[in-house]
């Protein structure tokens, strides 16, 4: 028996008195810059667990999560210097490196969503950006905010230097640079359901943060994502299965804010092409 379909019949069994109607395999990436063969480690993991659901005669759906919505953390070395201007601003809103592409991220992420269709491996495609201006996040972000307390003890039993009390769950695109991790929220309205938030650009404003206007940070996005999307099983590198790493955190948000119950982990090692990178 193929390990794969032994790990189905294992999550099955766990889901034996949930009988979803669905065991729905998630993965993804987020397309910052080139995405090598070390990379598709998850996604070659998760559709090996497609195909053995599939194997034991359960409904099943493979689905991948481009993270397009992510800021640009830096000036990669294969970006020219021109592209500080970016660093920021969310990847889908950033042009082509060589003009050849809708924007940034679909730069890097074409390439190999091409790649994976040789490999055979057949799968439905969100991209975060898309997911977020259509509005498919807003119900998350509302009660995101409306339980901040929560999610910010959860998180600060896991840090050093625990968040601050006036720490809000969210970041806002900000109406003058365009970018998204130098905003702040500083006061959430509950019955107008709209945020106040400045940025280290100078501008502040008051908005609805729905439609693309507003994102969760990672560690609440992933348990946001994964009852928006009803996810059972989603394979993921050591970094995030560790003790109190994202999944740990992401168990408890998604339990005490969205009422869902995390799906299984499946934790892969990193590919070593040479000693200290992956």
């Amino acid at each position: 028996m193929h390990w794969t379909d032994a790990m189905a019949k294992k999550i099955i069994k766990k889901r034996e008195k949930q009988k979803p109607e669905k065991y729905l395999v998630a993965c993804g990436i987020t397309p910052s810059g080139h995405i090598h063969i070390g990379n598709a480690r998850e996604t070659i993991t998760a559709d090996g667990l497609y195909k053995g659901l599939l194997n034991c005669n359960v409904n099943s759906e493979l689905i991948f999560i481009a993270d397009t919505y992510d800021p640009l953390r830096k000036v990669y070395p294969f970006l020219p210097e021109s592209y500080e201007k970016y660093v920021g601003m969310p990847l889908s809103e950033i042009p082509c490196p060589e003009g050849c592409c809708k924007n940034y991220s679909d730069h890097f992420l074409n390439p190999f969503l091409s790649s994976l269709k040789d490999l055979g491996i057949e799968l439905t495609l969100y991209r975060a950006d898309e997911c977020y201006k259509d509005g498919l996040y807003d119900e998350a972000i509302v009660l995101a905010l409306e339980n901040r307390d929560k999610i910010r003890d959860i998180l600060n039993k896991y840090r050093k230097e625990p968040l601050n009390e006036d720490w809000y769950p969210l970041n806002i695109l900000c109406e003058s640079c365009g970018r998204l991790n130098t905003t702040e929220v500083i006061n959430y309205n509950p019955e107008e359901k709209t945020v106040d938030y400045r940025c280290s650009c100078g501008h502040s404003n008051t908005v609805e943060p729905f439609k693309g206007r507003g994102k969760l940070p990672w560690r609440v996005d992933w348990p946001a994502r994964w009852s928006l999307f009803n996810v059972i099983v989603e394979p993921m590198g050591k970094d995030h299965g560790t003790s109190g790493g994202s999944y740990d955190t992401g168990v408890k948000i998604a339990r005490a804010v969205y009422n869902y119950q995390a799906p299984e982990k499946i934790i892969y090692e990193w590919i070593q092409l040479k000693i200290g990178e992956k």
